[in-house]
């Protein structure tokens, strides 16, 4: 991932980081919709397509040092840094609320479809980050000048 991120630096969101995250919110979805348990070499694939997440994650970190200026480096760094850990946290909150929710607290008490339940409090956090990805985007690629605005808006004056 890193190689084909220093070749296509002005793509590396749309080619590498949006199809990662849908890579795995597929995967996710079909280890959670298989009836019964999922099969290992299913649970390969997922642990595959996880796999993709950290080198993904660390484009983040390369937009922030390549798009903020020098004064703001570790500022930028920092809400990176802390994006990412927020998000995990965040699902895994989710995640556990939800097995208590339904009564599968304990691993006396866990269930296979209270797991199915609590990992699809992920998908809206993927909604969100893939979301949020495709505006940001775009607003930086028209401050670089890489992109037009879109017609019917008013440019705004650059500094």
């Amino acid at each position: 991932m890193g190689e084909l991120s220093r070749r296509i630096p002005h793509l590396r969101s749309r080619a590498l980081v949006l199809p990662a995250i849908a890579v795995q919110a597929i995967a996710w979805l079909v280890v959670i919709a298989w009836p019964g348990a999922a099969p290992v070499w299913l649970l390969y694939v997922l642990a595959f397509a996880l796999a993709m997440g950290g080198p993904a994650s660390m484009i983040a970190f390369d937009h922030a040092r390549t798009h903020n200026p020098a004064h703001r480096l570790s500022t930028a760094t920092g809400i990176t840094n802390v994006g990412g850990f927020l998000a995990a946290l965040i699902a895994i909150f989710m995640i556990g609320l939800a097995l208590d929710l339904q009564g599968a607290g304990t691993p006396d008490t866990y269930r296979l479809d209270a797991f199915r339940l609590a990992f699809l409090t992920q998908v809206p956090l993927w909604v969100i980050g893939w979301m949020f990805i495709v505006i940001e985007r775009r607003k930086t690629r028209m401050l670089l000048g890489l992109d037009e605005p879109r017609r019917g808006r008013p440019a705004r004056a650059r500094d």
